[in-house]
């Protein structure tokens, strides 16, 4: 037979195991929603929004998904303000687009908060645009956490 008090140890293992368990799914299904893209929605071949962007990881982002067919001209305009972190350090918004099998057909480079892609659509798919800020990795979390930068940006879009 067993102890009582082994019983209630091996019970109260169970339990901590469960409750670490729920609080790690907790964290990685709060890191999913926090990087699902918004889906654009076209209306008469035109988008635009407004949002503002305020980073606290390296990582953070905004994605938006476009569906896009073949042959089509397409035209985007990230326009933003740019702010200071530090003496050393002008940041501003970019962005890149991906066609639907993850390759890269552009990536913003524009100092002046301006980034501007147009080109024909070579395949009918899904498209990705991820609007980022320029130069995160230049500082660490901390000062990330502490000067809590903050972006407002406008996406254009228009379809011919």
């Amino acid at each position: 037979m067993m102890d009582g008090s082994l019983i209630e140890g091996l019970v109260n293992a169970t339990l901590m195991r469960k409750v670490i368990a729920l609080w790690l799914l907790t964290c990685c299904l709060a890191s999913i929603a926090r990087a699902q893209a918004t889906t654009i929605a076209l209306k008469d071949g035109k988008a635009a929004i407004r949002k503002t962007f305020a980073p606290r990881k390296k990582a953070d982002a905004h994605f938006y998904h476009l569906a896009l067919r073949k042959g089509r001209t397409a035209a985007i305009k990230v326009d933003s303000n740019s702010v200071f972190l530090s003496e050393e350090n002008e940041c501003g918004v970019y962005f890149e687009m991906f066609d639907g099998k993850g390759k890269k057909l552009f990536l913003g480079d524009s100092p002046t908060g301006i980034d501007e892609w147009e080109g024909e659509i070579e395949e009918t798919g899904s498209y990705k645009i991820k609007i980022y800020m320029s130069c995160l990795e230049a500082f660490t979390l901390a000062e990330l956490q502490k000067k809590k930068p903050k972006f407002a940006y406008s996406l254009e879009i228009i379809i011919k």
